[in-house]
């Protein structure tokens, strides 16, 4: 009679206990548990890392304040961080729980270990459930076999790194240096107005200088033009008319591309001089400063 009675007690003790369950777990759902991707090979100093991502049925929340200590060390592992963060986009609440270990147990042989199991209470309901999260198993190796003896007979001695050739180097260095300096020197050769530097000092370069600080009114007109003419005869090496066009250009053939501007320059040049001309006096005095330039670009072969 006592043997049927503890028989009938366990069984309604396993009812409950499966009725427990089965309340709980549809209260609680459990989307997916992500645990560390290597289970040996684990050694002292290594972070562990897992996660579980769970739903449950409202109003039940987890309770925050029934976390994990953080920093409470079991059987050589120390829970070293534990984030819990919301799920959004679903109805009921979801919960990303984030849990890093450090390990920092001490065994001269390949041990079986665990990061342990944790539950998480939640909070609000009439019953009291908590989401469950089994223990993780892994092998944990040790730095030093423990069959070693003398430290110092394991010891590797320290060398020196290989040295590296960096002559190459240098010399690429040299040429892209050399290159650039090449460069920048062309450029400046090209675009630069001042007198200083080597072939720079040309009388169309003289004269596209003195032309950019002449102001653009009627009176500078005359300077302007005073000034290429000072140039053409200067190249030419003797007075230049507007006859004497071909046997310049014969003589100075880099200008001959510039030769129908050269021909307008002269009859221009004669209507403003010996004839009436109205024209804009800004206008004309730009144009002859443009003309200015390409004539000192042809002086320097650039263009």
């Amino acid at each position: 009679m006592k043997t049927q009675t503890i028989k009938f007690i366990a069984f309604i003790a396993l009812l409950l206990t499966s009725y427990a369950a089965t309340a709980q777990d549809n209260e609680i759902k459990t989307l997916k548990v992500v645990n560390p991707p290597h289970s040996a090979g684990i050694r002292i100093g290594d972070v562990l890392e897992r996660q579980i991502e769970v739903q449950v049925s409202a109003p039940y929340q987890i309770s925050r304040q029934a976390l994990p200590l953080k920093g409470s060390v079991r059987d050589g592992i120390e829970l070293s961080d534990i984030q819990v963060d919301d799920l959004k986009g679903s109805q009921a609440p979801g919960y990303l729980i984030k849990l890093r270990y450090r390990v920092f147990a001490n065994a001269h042989v390949p041990t079986s270990m665990a990061l342990p199991a944790e539950g998480f209470a939640l909070t609000g309901g009439a019953k009291a459930l908590s989401i469950k999260l089994p223990a993780w198993q892994f092998w944990f190796s040790p730095l030093v076999p423990a069959e070693i003896k003398n430290v110092k007979e394991q010891l590797i001695p320290q060398f020196k790194p290989t040295l590296v050739d960096v002559v190459p180097h240098q010399q690429r260095l040299a040429v892209l240096l050399s290159l650039l300096v090449i460069g920048l020197a062309g450029l400046l050769y090209i675009n630069a107005d001042s007198r200083w530097l080597p072939f720079m000092n040309g009388a169309f370069a003289r004269a596209h200088r003195k032309l950019k600080k002449l102001p653009r009114t009627q009176t500078s007109e005359k300077e302007a033009l005073l000034q290429l003419h000072q140039a053409f005869n200067s190249v030419n090496g003797a007075n230049l008319f507007e006859g004497d066009i071909a046997g310049f250009l014969s003589k100075h053939p880099q200008f001959s591309k510039l030769r129908n501007d050269i021909e307008q320059f002269f009859q221009r040049s004669n209507q403003a001089l010996f004839g009436e001309w109205h024209h804009d006096s800004a206008q004309f005095i730009g144009e002859l400063t443009v003309l200015s330039k390409r004539l000192r670009d042809c002086e320097r072969r650039v263009s």
